[in-house]
Parts: C-alpha cells; sequence; structure tokens
C-alpha cells in the first residue's frame, strides 16, 4: 500500500521531530528498542489510512491509493495536487506530503499521547526516568491536535450557518484564509473531485491542553 507519511518524517529538525523514530543502540535497552520505531511505522500506516478515508470516503480513497503508484503521470494531475499542493484563486493549498502534513500533526499527536503511558504487568504506568523531571507532554499533544484541525477541517462551528430557510446548513463558516484546510481545498474544487461526498466528512474534536 502506497504511503505519503512515513517515520522519515519524524525524523527531521522541527517541531515534529521524535527521538524514538531512530533506532539506535543504547547502553539501557529499555530507554529504547526497535519496538518504539515498528510501533511508528504502524501508526503512520493506520492513521493515514483512516484520516484519508474519513475526508475522502473509500472510493475516492481507492483512487487516490491507484494514483500514489504513479503520481506524475497527467491523468492523475488533481490527485497530485492534492498530495503535493498547489496555488489557486489566491489561495495556498500545502498539500498532504509536506513536510509539516496534516497527516504527520495527527500521528505525532497520538505518538506522544501513547508513549507517554506504558502498559505494565500491574496496569498502566507513567515512565519516571531516574535524576530527570518528568514532564508531561500536554502541551505538545494540544499543539499537534490544533495543527492537525486547523490544516484538516479549519474553523469547525459548534452551532451552524444556516441559509435559505435550512436549505443549506454550513457548519464550517466562511474559510477566509490563504492558506486553506483539506476541507476548503476539496470544497472549493468539488468539480474535480466527484466520487467524495463532502456531506460525509468526519471532523475531529479539538483537544485542549488539559487533554479534554
Amino acid at each position: 500500500m502506497p504511503q505519503i507519511v512515513t517515520k522519515t518524517y519524524f525524523q527531521k529538525a522541527n517541531e515534529l521531530y521524535i527521538p524514538l523514530s531512530v533506532t539506535a543502540p543504547v547502553s539501557n535497552a529499555s530507554m529504547q528498542s526497535p519496538s518504539n520505531v515498528s510501533y511508528l511505522d504502524n501508526l503512520c500506516i493506520k492513521l493515514e489510512k483512516s484520516i484519508l478515508l474519513n475526508a475522502l470516503g473509500l472510493t475516492a480513497y481507492n483512487e487516490l491509493q491507484t494514483a500514489l503508484a504513479d503520481i506524475n503521470n497527467p491523468l492523475n494531475a488533481k490527485w497530485k495536487s492534492l498530495v503535493q499542493g498547489e496555488n489557486y484563486d489566491g489561495k495556498v493549498w500545502e498539500g498532504l506530503s509536506n513536510d509539516y502534513s496534516l497527516i504527520a500533526y495527527r500521528i505525532y499527536e497520538e505518538f506522544v499521547t501513547d508513549t507517554n503511558d506504558r502498559l505494565s504487568a500491574i496496569g498502566t504506568t507513567q515512565v519516571n526516568p531516574q535524576n530527570a523531571s518528568l514532564v508531561i507532554p500536554n502541551y505538545k499533544i494540544a499543539n499537534a491536535n490544533n495543527n492537525f484541525i486547523q490544516k484538516y477541517q479549519g474553523g469547525y462551528l459548534e452551532y451552524p450557518f444556516i441559509y435559505n430557510d435550512g436549505n443549506f446548513i454550513d457548519w464550517f463558516g466562511n474559510q477566509e484564509n490563504v492558506e486553506v484546510s483539506l476541507y476548503q481545498y476539496l470544497l472549493d474544487k468539488k468539480n474535480d473531485f466527484s466520487s467524495i461526498n463532502l456531506e460525509k466528512f468526519r471532523v475531529y474534536d479539538i483537544k485542549n491542553f488539559f487533554g479534554i
């Protein structure tokens, strides 16, 4: 299955960097193990598929998977723009494969959340390193979640705008940003992506600093 985001996204010198994304020999095996890398690999596969299915639906997801195998084919131009980004009508869509991809932020959020807790024989415990202060990474999780939300669905409204006597319900409001979310891009390009039903576009909940 072709992938857009892999563990290499988390090995760069930016805010998405994850030290555990690289297998390296250490003196204390409990601090680092290949299982961390394997877990991240599997998380990339799982969450990328989930995000794309929730946004595109099964039919368009399968079309994208086929296009990824030959993305430079002129027949796949719309999928190439979806993946690599484009400028259009005074707007910027950064693409799914951008270094700061919405998919990467979601993976980072889940990885940091999950690895903050460790399963043991007596239940779920938090890691408590010797000779160091344990800092709960809630701000990192909340920041990653906020970036994912903005890039994926933009401003989701608690109460929608209702137009034409209830014939049109807008949960997202008017998107005036130059840099658009995935939802806004698909809405603007709905004629190109006719197999996508945006009424079934799944939105995600916002997570705050306190993890709720």
